[in-house]
Order: structure tokens, then sequence, then C-alpha cells
């Protein structure tokens, strides 16, 4: 039988593990100029994060989508200050996950 902070363990675990494909995944959707895609996916991540108590982590993420959100967006061109916010978003994603394998 496992304890409730096992379990707890094992749940945070797995959404540190989706993080991860979710990342890679929003990488892919930047390059692509992906965004409805990119602002649903960043929409999870940052509900998840709320859930799971990383409560900076999901206001980093709600930061970025305010910008996509407020951008005018295109399949044909790059906008750059949507580019940065994201690349920002991405680079405080990498520390978080070093920081959770450390743990």
């Amino acid at each position: 039988m496992f304890s409730t902070r096992e379990i707890q363990n094992r749940v945070k675990s797995g959404y540190i593990e989706r993080v991860t494909s979710r990342l890679k995944k929003m990488r892919k959707q930047l390059m692509d100029r992906d965004w409805g895609g990119l602002k649903l996916e960043a929409g999870h991540l940052a509900e998840g994060a709320q859930n799971f108590g990383f409560t900076g982590l999901s206001e980093d993420v709600n930061r970025a989508l305010e910008v996509l959100n407020s951008s005018a967006l295109s399949k044909t061109a790059i906008n750059t200050e949507a580019k940065v916010a994201m690349e920002n978003l991405f680079k405080k994603l990498d520390r978080f996950l070093v920081e959770e394998q450390d743990r």
C-alpha cells in the first residue's frame, strides 16, 4: 500500500514528465507558427502547474499567453514579441525541469 505522500510524489512526477513532452511539442509549434496549438498547450501547462502547486510556473506561462493573446499572429510572418515571450518561457521551463530533477 502506498502512503498519501508517495502517491502525491508519483502524480507530481507524472506532471513533470508531461512538462517535458509539452515543452518539446511547444517548441515545434513555435517553429511551425501553430499559434492556436501553442496557446492550447500553454493553457494546459498553466492549469496543470497551478493544480500541482507550481504557482510561479503557472504565472510565467500565463504571462507568455497574455503576449500571444494580445499579438497579431500569422502563419506567414513571425511576431517578434511572441517569439521572445515563448523563448523566455522555454528557458524558464528548462530551468524548472532541471531543478525538479535535482530534487
